[in-house]
């Protein structure tokens, strides 16, 4: 099979992959009144579209529901409750619907005294108990290690760049490089300081892996090839406008945004060294046992995703424009 033939059979493929990164769902939980008649929240759940599609999510609480308004943004509903808890305090939250998806819900709970309590809810246990709820990984550092990890677009284009560089110094260097850059955009989008639309950023992204992919196939000597670094550093400015759009979903909160900041920054670097270790751990392997034919296969793999996921995203930008 040639190498064009085997480039086409896995574009084919790719066409039902996930072509945009797994974003939580919020809940935010406002206390307005609290007294001898009980408890009242003001609970506002924003739920991401995942391929073009709600999921239907559903909050239920010990506390009785009033449906006050329901909107749309770019890529999420946002619905909002009034929560009385006249007859006992607000104790168990469940997100019904979750345990079907793959995405969690993040849980903040502001009250009248200025306490804040963040949880997070997952597929696993859509049901949480508050009083019985244990401290666990801090939120945002647990979200962060999540994007990464299931951030598809990014994982791809940290595999490229370890087919780029082989020695031990120059991983080190480009992966630096990458992380300084993602980090610095990040930060300025968060604070508002950066603002770009999502829609071109991730097809720009989808368009760095198959550039790296092509780069890595061809074998010709590049720009790439020579400054890898450098490369590396212009893409990491704009996978940082790609996690920064995750950070938008869910916001920073109001009293401890720096330390938020830094927790999902830390948890992507997490998450981004464990998959660098496992993909050197496997490239090892595949090299030893001189298995040249597996050595290039995730390369056709993601190349024919990337150019997929580009054509994809770039047809949304455009067709509206039609």
């Amino acid at each position: 099979m040639t190498r064009t033939s085997l480039f086409l059979l896995l574009l084919v493929v790719a066409l039902p992959a996930q072509a945009h990164e797994v974003r939580p769902a919020f809940l935010k939980l406002t206390e307005l009144e609290a007294g001898e008649g009980g408890e009242l929240f003001e609970a506002s759940l924003r739920q991401p579209q995942i391929d073009g599609r709600y999921l239907g999510l559903q909050l239920q609480t010990n506390c009785e529901s009033t449906p006050v308004s329901a909107s749309l943004t770019s890529g999420a509903v946002i619905e909002v409750f009034e929560l009385n808890c006249s007859e006992s305090a607000l104790e168990t939250i469940e997100i019904s619907g979750l345990e079907r998806s793959l995405i969690d819900t993040l849980v903040s709970i502001e009250r009248l005294d200025g306490e804040t309590r963040e949880l997070l809810i997952n597929g696993d246990e859509p049901r949480i108990q508050l009083s019985e709820a244990a401290p666990g990984l801090p939120v945002y550092l647990a979200i962060g290690i999540e994007h990464l990890i299931f951030g598809f677009d990014h994982v791809l284009f940290v595999i490229m760049l370890l087919y780029i560089v082989r020695k031990p110094l120059d991983i080190l260097v480009v992966v630096t490089s990458f992380t300084v850059a993602h980090s610095l955009t990040l930060a300025l989008s968060a604070f508002d300081l950066l603002t770009l639309s999502s829609a071109p950023v991730e097809a720009m992204i989808a368009g760095s892996i198959a550039l790296l992919a092509y780069e890595n196939l061809s074998g010709k000597p590049s720009l790439t090839r020579r400054y890898p670094a450098v490369i590396a550093f212009i893409f990491g400015l704009l996978h940082g406008l790609g996690f920064a759009g995750a950070l938008a979903e869910i916001g920073l909160p109001e009293n401890s945004q720096l330390m938020a900041l830094l927790l999902f920054n830390i948890g992507i670097e997490v998450g981004q060294l464990a998959i660098i270790a496992l993909v050197l751990a496997l490239l090892t392997i595949i090299r030893v046992q001189h298995l040249r034919a597996l050595h290039q296969i995730p390369l056709y793999a993601a190349g024919g995703i990337a150019a997929y996921w580009f054509i994809e995203r770039s047809w949304q930008i455009l067709s509206p424009l039609s």
